[in-house]
């Protein structure tokens, strides 16, 4: 048995009759369930929308990496969710949006639409409803059914995508580092994302698969993204605060305190 996705505790299939009360939180404040995590899954769908907003890396896994969107430099920590649980990043991942939303399959290979049902999201007192007093979807229902099946096509674009990238071993192992004068400052190891130098030497037969199967675009705005590392140390500053620098305390105030701009320092093999 697989295990969960991410954030997902009790998934089940959507049913007209047991769910007909049940409503679902859709307001601004809405994402404190994303708060302890410092990646959250990425489609390639969504690379050109996020680039200039979400740092894109490539995670480990099995039987092929998988893209993520980095959201924090330290685990279990997302510094794009503030306290009350509002969004604070410029675009807003679509596997956020579509939670506590998923699509699965049932006996027959049947894809139907899932609910997680322990979400905080859901319930019978406070929210937007599923259903009308009919039985009928509602227009958030349904508007929501449609982003659950566009991911779900997303996701198998994606797949198609990460195993290109793999097979052509393009992909390098990097060190991200953030820090903020000298009380504050984090490396994450163990991510990864796409060797130019690789890319500009691969041949013609791999470019034109790379083309053919629609993943240079992706690729290029991955690469693009890197550049919005630096959000990440500007979201760690306002985090902070304050920080301890030459032993005194004081404000944080950009460069001018010493601090260092998030880099992304190749260290293959790290």
């Amino acid at each position: 048995m697989e295990p969960n996705p991410l954030f997902y505790k009790s998934v089940v299939p959507l049913n007209r009759d047991r769910h007909r009360d049940w409503m679902v939180v859709d307001s601004e404040d809405r994402y404190a369930f994303a708060r302890d995590t410092h990646v959250i899954p990425a489609v390639v769908d969504e690379f050109a929308a996020a680039l200039a907003h979400l740092p894109i890396v490539f995670a480990p896994s099995k039987p092929y990496p998988t893209t993520v969107f980095l959201v924090g430099v330290r685990p279990s920590r997302n510094l794009l969710v503030d306290d009350d649980g509002r969004w604070k990043g410029g675009y807003i991942p679509a596997f956020l949006r579509r939670y506590p939303f998923m699509r699965g399959e049932v006996a027959g290979g049947n894809a139907v639409t899932c609910i997680d049902e322990h979400s905080e999201l859901l319930g019978r007192s406070a929210g937007q409803r599923l259903f009308d007093a009919d039985g009928k979807e509602t227009p958030l229902l349904m508007s929501t059914i449609d982003l659950v099946d566009k991911y779900f096509v997303a996701a198998r674009r994606t797949d198609a995508f990460l195993a290109a990238i793999h097979e052509l071993q393009l992909l390098r192992q990097v060190t991200i580092e953030t820090s903020v004068g000298q009380a504050s400052s984090s490396v994450i190891h163990g991510f990864m994302t796409v060797d130019e130098q690789r890319l500009a030497t691969l041949g013609a037969d791999a470019l034109l698969r790379l083309r053919d199967g629609g993943f240079l675009a992706p690729i290029y705005a991955h690469l693009f993204s890197l550049r919005s590392v630096d959000l990440l140390r500007k979201a760690l500053v306002e985090a902070a605060g304050e920080v301890e620098i030459d032993g005194t305390k004081g404000p944080v105030d950009g460069e001018a305190d010493g601090s260092r701009s998030a880099a992304l320092d190749a260290a293959a093999g790290s």
